[in-house]
């Protein structure tokens, strides 16, 4: 499976359904996954889950496949995730917002100065993957593979000169997100909460003028056309992982648990480090659509990003994580 799925950092539910003839001709026969994602449905990403459909039916002669529901149709993460509770959807691929709903220690994942770089994530992941997949399995979800989706940015209409910039502005605010909240707190900054799907509808009334997202996802949601400014260096990695209820797990014969687990982890790292290139186009493509990149490094405003780094991670100990594990999974990460 293509990893680009798992792109979206980012996520109020919607009222919306799939018509009866939205969906394609179904053989009778055919056993399908029922899976959610944010990614729009004509994008890359939506589209790496056709290869996980075409896989799985030549795999299984045509026994299994994926119904997919994309571009939010099913919800925000905490909908979705819900569903995946109830029997109303089997899989889907969360962000680590959403995952530190069922897992609080991986809200680590998105805290800034936590995991400054992919590196830093590939050695996290192998170190904490054994830890993090019992802690899904004891709240009811399998967890079958980790994504990434680019390095993480600051985007707004206004210049983004340095951090405090943004006290001036209207960022948006995920209500799932704990360190978004406390990062924009401890820049003075109050966020806007609505869901992803809510986003791009704020960005063109004025409503929002500032979001953190990667490149790509920005691009892919459409998001950038109404803003103008970004942060030139990244600060940390957008990770997310795709889940399946355990109920459903349990409940596919093993010749085709063995069939997925095949499909999303096959290309696991090959499709990390295409991800990393296609952000990186999708920046540099910003940049000639006449996006200003503002640089942090090496001035005085990367010392007032990294007490704002400090400060986050801070509030949240003893809320979403303890000091034991902020300490384990910086140091993990730094390499040491």
């Amino acid at each position: 499976m293509n990893l680009k799925t798992l792109a979206i950092t980012a996520l109020g539910a919607l009222a919306l359904g799939l018509s009866a003839d939205s969906q394609p001709a179904e053989a009778a026969e055919t056993q399908y996954l029922r899976i959610a994602t944010l990614a729009p449905r004509d994008s890359d990403m939506a589209k790496g889950f056709m290869k996980l459909d075409k896989g799985m039916k030549q795999a299984s002669g045509g026994a299994w496949g994926v119904r997919l529901y994309p571009s939010g149709v099913a919800g925000d993460e905490p909908d979705v995730l819900r569903k995946m509770k109830i029997g109303q959807m089997d899989a889907s691929l969360i962000t680590s917002v959403g995952l530190s709903q069922i897992l609080r220690e991986t809200t680590l994942l998105s805290t800034p100065g936590v995991i400054d770089d992919p590196k830093g994530w590939e050695r996290v992941r192998k170190a904490m993957t054994a830890e993090w997949d019992k802690g899904f399995e004891k709240a009811g979800y399998k967890l079958l593979a980790w994504g990434e989706t680019g390095g993480i940015r600051m985007f707004s209409k206004d210049p983004l000169d340095k951090p405090s910039s943004i006290k001036k502005m209207r960022p948006w605010l995920w209500p799932a997100a704990h360190a978004m909240k406390e990062t924009w707190l401890a820049l003075g900054a109050n966020g806007v909460p609505l869901g992803v799907p809510e986003v791009y509808g704020a960005l063109q009334t004025g409503m929002v003028d500032a979001v953190i997202n990667t490149a790509l996802t920005l691009v892919a949601l459409q998001w950038h056309t109404n803003l103008k400014h970004m942060t030139a260096e990244t600060s940390g990695v957008l990770i997310g992982g795709m889940l399946m209820s355990d109920k459903k797990w349990a409940e596919l014969p093993p010749d085709v648990q063995k069939i997925v687990l095949t499909e999303v982890q096959a290309n696991q790292d090959t499709d990390a480090e295409d991800m990393r290139k296609t952000d990186e186009r999708a920046f540099q493509n910003l940049i000639k659509r006449g996006y200003t990149a503002h640089k942090w490094k090496g001035t005085d405003s990367e010392a007032e990003w990294n007490k704002v780094r400090e400060t986050v991670q801070k509030r949240l100990v003893g809320r979403m994580y303890t000091q034991e594990q902020l300490d384990k999974v910086k140091k993990i990460a730094a390499g040491g």
